[in-house]
Order: C-alpha cells, then sequence, then structure tokens
C-alpha cells in the first residue's frame, strides 16, 4: 500500500495474502501448534469459520488445504464431517484411523467418500492394537471400500508392517 492509502479498517478489506496469514495464525493460536504435523479432529471448529460465509470459505482454504488430518471414529469426527458438509472436499491429507467398529466405519464412508475430491489421497491406519493385520486387510471390504461401482476407490499401497492401506480414486 501506498503511504498515502488508509489502512483498511476491515479484515475483508485487506489483501488476500494477509487474511490467510491471518487465518493461519488464528487457527494456531486456537489449536496451538501441531508438533508432530498433523491436527487431530477432536475438538469442535475454530471460532473463526463461524464468522461469516466467506471467512469461513477463505480460512477453510488455508486450514484443510495445508494441513495433515488424523480422524478417529468417534461421534466428533462424524460431528466434523456433517458440519463440513461438501467443504469435505477440501481435504488434501486425511488419515483414518479405524476401531473394531464396523458400523462407525460404514458411517464415516458413508458420509465422506462421496464428497472429497479426487486428489485426496485415503489412508486407513490400524488404531487398535488388538485388531491383526489380516482384520485390516478384510476391514475395508466389510465396508464396501473395494467396490469400486459405489464408492471408485483402488489401493495404491499396502503396508501390514505399518498396519496402513493407502487408497486413491479412480478417475473417470
Amino acid at each position: 500500500m501506498a503511504a498515502d492509502t488508509p489502512f483498511p479498517k476491515s479484515l475483508l478489506a485487506m489483501p488476500a495474502e494477509i487474511r490467510n496469514t491471518v487465518y493461519e495464525l488464528v487457527v494456531s493460536v486456537e489449536w496451538g501448534p501441531t508438533s508432530q504435523n498433523y491436527f487431530v479432529l477432536d475438538r469442535p471448529l475454530p471460532a473463526l469459520f463461524r464468522v461469516c460465509r466467506q471467512v469461513r470459505s477463505e480460512a477453510l482454504d488455508v486450514f484443510l488445504l495445508r494441513n495433515h488430518f488424523h480422524v478417529y471414529t468417534s461421534n466428533i469426527g462424524l460431528k466434523w464431517l456433517h458440519l463440513l458438509g461438501r467443504d469435505v472436499a477440501r481435504f488434501r491429507f486425511l488419515i483414518l484411523f479405524i476401531d473394531l467398529d464396523i458400523a462407525a466405519w460404514q458411517k464415516y464412508l458413508e458420509a465422506l467418500l462421496p464428497l472429497v475430491s479426487n486428489q485426496l489421497e485415503l489412508r486407513i491406519r490400524n488404531a487398535a492394537a488388538s485388531l491383526s493385520s489380516r482384520q485390516l486387510e478384510e476391514l475395508p471390504n466389510a465396508v464396501g471400500l473395494y467396490d469400486v461401482d459405489r464408492y471408485r476407490w483402488t489401493v495404491v499401497k499396502e503396508n501390514l508392517v505399518t498396519r496402513e492401506i493407502i487408497f486413491r480414486q479412480i478417475r473417470p
């Protein structure tokens, strides 16, 4: 800005680059630094997302496109998917941690997979120590993830040592 230009009095009047920096700072202050380079979706949406539609849209782009997320099959995780609605398509890095509740997994998949973008790499990682590698292999089939007509996903990599299966969407 030129020296004679008055400083904008509204966040939305500021240039997009400055707003994005503000969004990153607000989320990092509200959620704290992430020491392991990911956020666990286990708490309410940051208050910033409830200011107005434009701020929500811009802040979600910054938050969902630039960060890695872990989701556990829980009521809070399902609430996140419900609150985000179609904005789930903005996720780029999402790891789903599984437990032994296949019914919860079916709810997650039915809520999540039709909405996510085709750039998302879906990682399903075992969170339950009592779940064997064989059960981990069988779980995606049991909940219908291998049904390409329904979900259109394919396995990119299976690592049973780290107990993780990586899926990508099949592009039309």
